[in-house]
C-alpha cells in the first residue's frame, strides 16, 4: 500500500497518465518474495493509474564488511560470520534497501519516465 501511495503522490496532477512500469530496488534482507509482491500489487492497483503496470524488482545483494580483517563479502544466506576469518564483528553494507527506483508513465502520445534511470 505504501508503494502505491508514493506512486500516486509522484504522478502529475495536471493531466491524466497511466503507469506502465514500476522498478524497485529490494535488498535481500527485506524478505520480500517477488512473485507475492507482484500479485499484491496487481490486487491493490485495480482501478488506479498503476493498474496493469509491469513490476520490475532489482534485488540488492547482502554485502558485509568484517570489522576484524576488513574483508568485504557478498553473502548468500543471512549468516553473519566473516567467511575469511569467522569473526562475528561485521557491518552490513547492503541488503536492507527497499525503494522505488523509477516510475514510467504513458501519456496520450508519448512515454515519460520519472525516477533514476540507468542506476
Amino acid at each position: 500500500m505504501e508503494v502505491l501511495r508514493i506512486i500516486k503522490e509522484h504522478l502529475p496532477k495536471d493531466r491524466p497518465v497511466r503507469v506502465t512500469k514500476i522498478t524497485l530496488k529490494v535488498g535481500k534482507l527485506t524478505a520480500i518474495i517477488p512473485e507475492t509482491f507482484k500479485f499484491c500489487m496487481d490486487v491493490i492497483t485495480q482501478d488506479t493509474p498503476a493498474q496493469g503496470a509491469e513490476i520490475v524488482i532489482n534485488e540488492v545483494p547482502l554485502k558485509i564488511e568484517c570489522q576484524e580483517c576488513g574483508e568485504v563479502n557478498e553473502l548468500n544466506e543471512p549468516i553473519f560470520i566473516c567467511p575469511n576469518c569467522q569473526s562475528h564483528k561485521i557491518e552490513i553494507l547492503s541488503g536492507r534497501e527497499l525503494y522505488i527506483e523509477s516510475i514510467e508513465v504513458e501519456e496520450p502520445d508519448e512515454e515519460v519516465c520519472y525516477g533514476n534511470q540507468g542506476s
